[in-house]
């Protein structure tokens, strides 16, 4: 597949973002129940030493337990406040929900797709996810990885709520990867697949990302059909940093199948493309409208969502 993203339409998407993070965070309110926690990573382990905007996490009490957690990944500069929507909702269906925060920059299209490598984009997320050294462009080591930072959040909660188990998400010191759902946007959803491919989640759900190489070669992650049962994904068709029709080409490699329209339930397949207009128009909006708060149009992805989170 043959995709370009131009560098300063990824930086374009940089600056907005974190001014929208900045200035733009949603007033998102729990639904009544439903218990938020603040935590910055470092309070969970004082080897976490960057990064350290907080962690959102929630638990609904009152609700039937689903016994799986939705951990989230935001996207390149972004932070998980920005992403609250979406957490809270699954929360509210009786899941245990982060939003992760990690070392999620620089963005890894912008490292990898001039590359003609295949595999720069794994092994650079790779090392973002466990903080083994793969890539000459990333720098994470074990103590910032998503998996340790996921793991200590876990144990730090678990201390604070045990009434609310939050502990059958880590065993023996590693996540219960068969009780996680794993989520992102752009950035995030990045890293979401490529988990996906090397560790036995519950489900992948990716918002508004694709990885892809501007020479027309595939990403070996993304040419692995690897778990595509457990794959699902959300786009818009107007995406100024990720081309619909080279997120579509990503779906069928992956083995996801044929999207179908995100407005027209009941749903059956794996993968969806949306043409709602963003609730601001503030660029990069159709790419940020699937999952980021002050983007995402009240009430025309609420059925999406909840078809992801059944």
């Amino acid at each position: 597949m043959s995709v370009l993203l131009p560098m300063q339409k990824t930086s374009l998407f940089l600056c907005c973002l974190l001014g929208i993070a900045c200035s733009k965070t949603t007033s998102t309110t729990p639904a009544p129940g439903v218990q938020e926690y603040i935590v910055t990573p470092g309070q969970t382990d004082p080897a976490i030493d960057s990064y350290n905007n907080p962690h959102y996490a929630y638990y609904a009490s009152g609700r039937s337990p689903k016994n799986a957690v939705v951990v989230f990944l935001p996207g390149t500069g972004a932070e998980p406040k920005n992403y609250r929507a979406f957490v809270q909702k699954a929360a509210d269906q009786g899941y245990h929900t982060i939003g992760l925060m990690y070392p999620n920059e620089p963005a890894i299209n912008q490292l990898c797709a001039s590359s003609g490598d295949i595999t720069s984009h794994s092994r650079a997320r790779l090392e973002i996810i466990d903080g083994v050294d793969r890539h000459p462009g990333i720098q994470v080591n074990a103590a910032n990885s998503i998996i340790n930072r996921f793991v200590k959040l876990i144990a730090y909660l678990h201390q604070a709520h045990p009434e609310e188990h939050w502990d059958q998400y880590v065993v023996n010191g590693q996540p219960a990867w068969e009780k996680i759902i794993i989520a992102g946007h752009s950035q995030g959803a990045g890293h979401a697949g490529v988990i996906g491919k090397h560790y036995p989640v519950k489900r992948v759900i990716m918002f508004s990302g694709m990885d892809f190489l501007n020479n027309g070669q595939i990403p070996d992650w993304v040419n692995n059909t690897t778990n595509s049962d457990r794959y699902y994904a959300l786009h818009h068709v107007n995406d100024e940093l990720v081309p619909y029709n080279g997120a579509k080409a990503g779906w069928i490699t992956l083995g996801m199948g044929a999207p179908s329209d995100a407005s027209t339930p009941p749903f059956t397949t794996h993968t969806f493309f949306t043409t709602a207009i963003p609730a601001l128009p503030l660029p990069p909006h159709f790419h940020n409208m699937t999952a980021v708060d002050v983007y995402v149009p009240r009430g025309k992805l609420d059925a999406v969502w909840d078809y992801f989170l059944r």
